[in-house]
């Protein structure tokens, strides 16, 4: 295809999706840095429709079955807000208002007679582009794959949400190949909901700018590097990226990589605005005993976990790139918070980061990107600078049998290693950044390994905002150890990053997925 060509075909997938938008709900003029602020400024909401985005996906859940508020309500509320989010942030694939508004009015007929569905009924779910919703397409951030991935049936976590009640309205936007923690793609550029100079994050980028807005209260997406948590974390709301297997994966595409090879296996897992509607989103999977239909999925119901005291090491600088100084001051809060609530508090010695990446980044891409490069080639689609760099982490060319095989076995070489060094260390959990500053400018994103590092370890992680911003004086200063971490220093300025979330990272052992989410809470309640 010719550049002209691949420009048009381009420019028609963009106006498809921006014809999604209701025209009653498009505003005009300039758009604001701070896009959240559009919520009020717009006019297009009334004080309950604000007050209904206020809620988190519990509250509101319990909010409809009291039937203080209706499911149309509901959805009414946030096909506005998803609108308003879609014009500040470039956040959606497609908005689907008339069917969200059918099912929410077939959910209000459903809850006069007969309760509740399930603990989501008429509770608004987004979804992440590349998982697939019965009836609409799944691109999966490739032109060339656009209006050929319409799926015929709902992938295994949405079937359980829609059994569950929960409304669909909308898919929102991850980036080319799926693999970056930024998010351009054929639609362009997602920006950061609380500052649209900065990344909101990705791959699951869509859904951290829209649930950042307030234009969705509980979103679905997919995590094989960071892609839950880089985005929860820049965008100020909560994440959790579950032990693989542990969640259903299947009906969700992943066209970059040939079939079949699970050097790390990626996972998908609630993205929310509280720790609650984690644990809630958890739960409901593990009720519906998904191994039943999923033999690759472990057996094991979910039982929750009382935390009361804990140990938390915490991981203070991963030996390659150290936090900037807003980061640091994050983790300071939040350690003096855990302390003054009587819970043990000692430093986690790092281990062997550089020596995780480089395991990492030769399992990432067993086919050198071939099937990338396909995608792109099948549309004369650009291949973007961060695909080209994550590409090329993993080599100039195409791994043997016996490197991968190689690979595999340092991978379960470096589990064992660190499963000895956690234990050892006798921490309940780990509190780090998830990332080495706040959310940067775009096309940065170049230093994976505050989250990817736990993918490799197949460790459950967590992400919270501790409610502090970036400041103007949070200025970084000292010398760089690395050429990495000058470059990701030198990406982060106050001036540009001034009002970004300041978000934190909980990771637990391996399987804990229940006790991670309850040290989850017990920080919580102690920052409050």
């Amino acid at each position: 295809m010719t550049n002209s060509a691949y420009e048009s075909a381009r420019d028609a997938a963009v106006a498809a999706r921006d014809a999604t938008i209701p025209s009653k709900y498009l505003i005009h003029g300039q758009i604001p840095t701070n896009a959240v602020s559009l919520l009020k400024t717009s006019g297009l909401l009334s004080t309950a429709e604000l007050a209904i985005l206020d809620l988190s996906a519990t509250a509101l859940a319990a909010t409809i079955a009291r039937k203080d508020v209706s499911c149309v309500q509901v959805t009414t509320a946030y096909v506005k807000a998803a609108s308003l989010a879609q014009q500040g942030t470039n956040c959606l694939v497609e908005l689907f208002a008339n069917e969200a508004l059918a099912q929410a009015t077939a959910l209000d007929q459903e809850l006069a007679v007969k309760g509740p569905r399930g603990p989501l009924h008429g509770v608004p779910v987004s979804i992440k582009d590349h998982v697939d919703v019965r009836g609409h397409d799944s691109p999966s951030g490739f032109l060339s794959r656009v209006g050929k991935c319409v799926a015929t049936e709902d992938a295994h976590m949405v079937s359980v949400m829609r059994d569950a009640g929960a409304v669909f309205y909308c898919k929102t936007t991850n980036p080319q190949a799926l693999m970056q923690l930024e998010c351009t793609s054929y639609l362009g550029t997602t920006t950061n909901p609380h500052n649209t100079r900065l990344t909101p994050g990705g791959s699951s980028g869509g859904e951290g700018a829209l649930i950042g807005f307030k234009g969705s209260p509980l979103g679905i997406g997919t995590d094989v590097g960071g892609s839950i948590r880089c985005p929860a974390a820049h965008c100020g709301i909560y994440g959790f990226k579950p032990t693989a297997g542990r969640v259903p994966y299947g009906g969700c595409n992943a066209p970059m990589l040939p079939p079949g090879w699970e050097g790390i296996l990626c996972t998908h897992g609630p993205m929310a605005r509280s720790a609650e509607d984690l644990e809630m989103y958890m739960k409901l999977i593990a009720d519906s005993e998904p191994w039943r239909r999923d033999p690759s999925l472990v057996v094991k119901p979910w039982t929750p976990v009382r935390s009361a005291k804990l140990r938390v090491g915490v991981l203070w600088d991963d030996g390659v790139v150290a936090p900037v100084v807003p980061m640091r001051r994050g983790l300071e809060m939040t350690v003096d918070k855990l302390r003054a609530a009587g819970h043990e508090v000692v430093t986690y010695k790092p281990y062997k980061s550089e020596e995780a990446w480089e395991v990492l980044r030769k399992l990432y891409w067993p086919d050198a990107g071939q099937a990338v490069r396909q995608c792109l080639d099948e549309a004369g689609e650009p291949m973007h600078p961060l695909s080209a760099w994550i590409i090329d982490q993993g080599g100039e060319k195409a791994p043997t049998a016996s490197d991968l095989l190689s690979a595999v076995a340092a991978r379960d070489a470096f589990r064992l290693a660190l499963a000895k060094h956690w234990q050892e260390s006798g921490v309940d959990v780990v509190l780090s950044p998830a990332y080495a500053t706040p959310a940067p400018p775009h096309f940065t994103s170049t230093y994976w390994n505050y989250t990817a590092y736990w993918n490799l370890a197949n460790y459950p992680a967590a992400v919270f905002p501790t409610g502090l911003v970036v400041e103007s004086g949070d200025v970084h200063e000292g010398s760089p150890r690395n050429d990495k971490e000058k470059e990701i220093w030198d990406t982060y300025d106050p001036a540009t990053a001034e009002g970004a979330p300041i978000s934190l990272q909980l990771v637990g052992y391996v399987g804990q997925d229940e006790a991670t989410l309850a040290a989850l809470r017990v920080v919580i309640a102690a920052m409050e």
